[in-house]
């Protein structure tokens, strides 16, 4: 929900006379009913997901998500398949049983078949419209009538029940990319969507190679929430910034983001950061700064021990800060979109950003803060769950194109990290214009127009239905 709450789109649309139905998450209906309160032409009521995953667990389970599985391991071979074939890859690695395990492999043909063939993709969207269509929307249709209904998702979560209902009842469907690998990294969509829009030509030719969308129905727009990184509307002062996280203004800023903990531990190297750090290596007196992944808040026993030894080591180390999630809801203590001045205000201060290809080299390219990918191997892993040496990705699709851009640098060793770190602590400058061109390259629009652009996309769509 970020995507519409945290950018101006919403009330674009309101001044086009949009009236806006949303659909969220139970725990956020009464704040945002309170907040929208004078808004006449927004209409707040529940996503139902617990409904949509009793259905998606209880009615027909296992053929579900034995069907799920598959959708989310394939895509059109045109695109490169790193990503759902790694999925594939976990999932067989951590099977719980050898049945499950032997079960897994004799989908395999089914998975090749659907990533080679696309009037087989088609027949299975089909298919997966026609058992498996819950008729959980009908009372939300019958009472607004919608236009049209958007999805963050392609239906690659449990908003696939929504839009195939919406799809079974002639209602157009679109949906918008959030996520900066999304397209080549959840599989096939999980229902019949009509547009989708994205953030650049990249994402249009995944979207048609890989996802079988028709060019005229792919609309590059550009990421609107970002709008928000160029104006400099999420920023903290840079004194406040420091205090609040208790660094020391003297010194330069190493930022590292961890990476999704489904492929590797990031721990290892958050302990050779702090090392190099305090042990004198680095040209210019330097602090580190941590940023958990939102899976460290997940209930994965492995997950929460990364995340307790982070905040333990940084109890320990001088000159090591780890920024402390806050309780967006409820019961919900994790990082979110509810705060982007944290993330805003990190890469702008930050001297260099150290991650593994997150999605936040992006966001720091855009603000021109040098960044380094560390994909060092650890020969440690994940005792008894899949995980794959940190060298491996830099041949992942998102990874491939930042190599290719030089916007960065890559590090594979200790050496080439230090290295890394004195050339930008000295030369902060170097790589500003391939990192200009990379934010191009990937966002398309990078002087603030995205949201504006987004908006009309979305009410061209709606002009369409007329």
């Amino acid at each position: 929900m970020a995507y519409f709450l945290n950018t101006d789109l919403l009330r674009i649309l309101l001044e086009h006379s949009v009236r806006i139905v949303l659909l969220v998450q139970d725990e956020m209906i009464e704040i945002l009913k309170k907040q929208f309160n004078n808004e006449r032409n927004i209409v707040v009521e529940s996503l139902r997901l617990k409904d949509a995953n009793q259905y998606f667990t209880r009615y027909h389970g296992s053929l579900q998500a034995n069907l799920d599985y598959i959708r989310r391991t394939s895509l059109g071979h045109k695109v490169l398949l790193t990503y759902v074939d790694t999925h594939r890859q976990r999932k067989e690695y951590e099977a719980e049983s050898f049945r499950r395990k032997f079960g897994l492999i004799l989908m395999r043909p089914l998975i090749w078949i659907l990533r080679y063939s696309k009037i087989a993709r088609h027949l299975f969207r089909k298919m997966l419209e026609n058992l498996f269509t819950p008729e959980l929307y009908s009372d939300l249709f019958e009472k607004y009538h919608p236009d049209l209904v958007i999805s963050d998702t392609a239906g690659w979560r449990l908003d696939q029940f929504l839009l195939r209902q919406a799809h079974r009842e002639n209602i157009k469907t679109s949906t918008v990319v959030i996520g900066w690998d999304n397209p080549s990294s959840q599989g096939l969509p999980g229902a019949e969507v009509d547009d989708i829009m994205v953030w650049s030509e990249i994402h249009k030719i995944e979207a048609v190679d890989g996802m079988d969308w028709e060019p005229a129905k792919v609309h590059v727009c550009g990421m609107p929430l970002y709008d928000g990184y160029i104006s400099g509307k999420w920023l903290i002062g840079r004194g406040k910034y420091f205090k609040l996280h208790s660094l020391d203004p003297k010194r330069k800023l190493i930022s590292f983001a961890a990476t999704a903990l489904s492929i590797s531990p990031n721990l290892h190297i958050i302990e050779m950061l702090a090392e190099v750090i305090n042990s004198g290596e680095l040209d210019v007196p330097s602090q580190l700064l941590i940023r958990l992944h939102p899976n460290h808040f997940k209930s994965q026993p492995h997950y929460q021990e990364e995340r307790k030894a982070i905040f333990d080591l940084a109890g320990s180390t001088p000159n090591m800060q780890v920024v402390e999630p806050k309780e967006v809801r409820e019961g919900m203590e994790r990082y979110s979109g509810e705060d982007y001045s944290e993330k805003a205000s990190m890469l702008k201060y930050s001297d260099i950003l150290v991650t593994v290809y997150s999605t936040m080299v992006v966001e720091a390219a855009l603000q021109d803060t040098p960044f380094i990918s560390a994909c060092i191997n650890t020969d440690k892993g994940w005792e008894k769950n899949y995980w794959i040496p940190l060298s491996e990705v830099p041949g992942w699709p998102t990874a491939r194109r930042v190599v290719s851009s030089n916007a960065g640098k890559t590090t594979l060793t200790r050496a080439d990290l230090v290295q890394a770190l004195n050339v930008y602590l000295t030369e902060k400058s170097l790589n500003a214009e391939e990192r200009k061109k990379f934010t191009i390259q990937e966002l398309t629009f990078i002087h603030g127009e995205s949201t504006t652009r987004t908006a009309e996309t979305i009410l061209s769509l709606l002009e369409k239905t007329k």
